[in-house]
């Protein structure tokens, strides 16, 4: 896995895992105006209670100012693999923050409405009504499709803003 990294990202790798933030922040402000994608997987797992509050608000901050294509696949993905628990809504915001094009992953994102609490829903549809536009009609029908097939397991507070999103996929 590390031959994936040049030397200077092992080498920030190494200062990621040191759980010292007086060593951490530098390395993610050199991350940022570097605008490597490459560190995206191994900061993201770095979202979660016990990593500094300072260093996790840090890595939220750069993932709403990233520009690169190549991010919104990695975010996606790795918001499908990893459960975020309560910084879930916060992450899906920083995905319509950042501007990128999360088009190809409508799913992703279906899903996080479904199964997240209602502030992650609301976050989950503004990431689809931002990337909707976008949307290929083979990704679009197959968000409606899985919605249909999870509306059941919509709870009642989170139904009205449910028939909403299902209008704006479906006006599509």
């Amino acid at each position: 896995m590390m031959e994936k990294y040049n030397t200077i990202e092992k080498e920030w790798i190494a200062l990621l895992k040191s759980n010292d933030p007086h060593l951490i922040l530098p390395v993610l402000l050199e991350i940022r105006n570097s605008g490597s994608v490459n560190l995206l997987p191994d900061l993201l797992i770095m979202v979660n209670k016990n990593t500094d509050q300072q260093v996790r608000n840090e890595i939220l901050k750069f993932l709403t100012e990233i520009k690169s294509k190549e991010a919104a696949p990695i975010i996606a993905e790795s918001l499908q693999k990893n459960d975020f628990e309560d910084y879930l809504p916060a992450l899906v915001a920083a995905c319509w923050q950042s501007g990128l094009d999360f088009s190809k992953h409508l799913r992703v994102f279906a899903d996080i409405f479904i199964r997240g609490d209602y502030v992650s829903a609301l976050e989950s549809f503004t990431v689809i009504e931002e990337a909707i536009p976008n949307a290929t009609d083979s990704d679009i029908l197959e968000c409606i499709r899985f919605l249909r097939e999870a509306e059941c397991m919509v709870s009642d507070e989170k139904m009205p803003l449910f028939n909403e999103l299902k209008k704006v996929v479906e006006s599509y």
